[in-house]
């Protein structure tokens, strides 16, 4: 049994195993038998074919053995002369093909001379060779379609492969772009984003500082009208509180002065003015220090320059009821008699 490698439309290396089986000819008077042994194949793995050319019979079948290994058979066999073509039957039993040939009812001739006989198997025999070496060529040809087919399979299956792989292959090609198209827009993300948290920091620093010098410049105004405001007050004291000679008129007609009294009384008022003033410029450095990092309203700067000028008004007015109230006393006593 040889044994052959041969591929199959899978593309997968199938090995073939080639059977001859037994076979066995009856003959009857009615007809001729053939038997055919085919053990471990079926019915439908069989083809039995008449040529009706050259009158042979073409068994063939091929069932599988497992591992990608098939077992296959090829077998001719001619026709007897003297049976009916058109009535041959088979059957297939018990693991053997059974063809049954029926055979023509032959009338009996005068004997022939024997050369006749001679030639006319001669003939025979050349006919039997002819068709023979007819279905050897045939099968042959079938044998070479039968491997064209399968190189085209091949060919076909390699052509898919290779379309598969280049489908692949740009598949890839293509994910690889769409990843580095994706990781380069999130660098952009990510630098855009850095770009804008350094501008807002930036803006914020630029905030920061402008908010500091609008605070420095509000202080620096605020201290300087205090101050002028402070120096005001000043000038509206020394108008209200003026060097004033009190004279006595007396039997005499004599005149004495009081403006050493007068100026003691202001350099008082002055001490106590100037006290007022450094508290007051405590207090509004207490209340910039307490009030730091705070936003103060014009309402309330205000509010605190008018407390201190009422402060101020009020101390000042003081001060001169006092000294009125002294100068009045010693005129009182300056017109007593001595």
């Amino acid at each position: 049994m040889a044994a052959r490698q041969q591929p199959r439309g899978t593309g997968l290396v199938v090995q073939y195993e080639d059977l001859v089986p037994e076979s066995e000819w009856k003959d009857q008077p009615e007809a001729t038998i053939l038997t055919i042994d085919l053990p471990g194949f079926t019915k439908e793995q069989i083809k039995v074919t008449y040529v009706h050319t050259s009158r042979m019979i073409r068994v063939t079948g091929e069932r599988p053995l497992g591992d990608r290994r098939w077992s296959r058979f090829n077998e001719v066999f001619t026709v007897p002369q003297n049976c009916l073509v058109d009535k041959i039957h088979g059957s297939f039993k018990n693991n053997a093909l059974t063809i049954t040939m029926p055979k023509e009812t032959i009338t009996k001739l005068p004997n022939l001379p024997e050369t006749s006989k001679t030639v006319a198997e001669k003939v025979k025999q050349l006919e039997e060779k002819r068709l023979l070496e007819e279905a050897v060529r045939k099968e042959k040809e079938e044998e070479d379609e039968k491997k064209r087919k399968l190189l085209e399979e091949k060919e076909a299956i390699l052509r898919k492969l290779q379309e598969e792989a280049k489908a692949k292959e740009m598949a890839d090609k293509a994910r690889k772009l769409q990843e580095e198209a994706r990781a380069k827009e999130m660098a952009e993300a990510r630098k855009f984003q850095e770009e804008v948290r350094a501008r807002k920091l930036q803006e914020e620093a630029k905030a920061k500082e402008l908010f500091e010098e609008r605070k420095r410049v509000e202080e620096a105004s605020l201290k300087k009208k205090s101050v002028d405001e402070s120096v005001g007050n000043r000038k509206i004291i020394e108008r209200v509180l003026p060097e004033v000679d009190y004279t006595k008129s007396g039997s005499g007609s004599v005149t004495k002065p009081v403006s050493g009294r007068a100026s003691e009384v202001m350099k008082s008022a002055e001490e106590k003015l100037g006290y007022v003033v450094d508290k007051e410029k405590k207090i509004e450095k207490g209340m910039m220090e307490k009030t730091r990092g705070k936003k103060i309203t014009s309402e309330e700067k205000k509010l605190m320059l008018n407390t201190g000028v009422a402060a101020l008004v009020i101390f000042a007015l003081g001060a001169y009821v006092s000294y009125t109230f002294c100068s009045s006393s010693s005129s009182s006593s300056s017109g007593k008699p001595e």
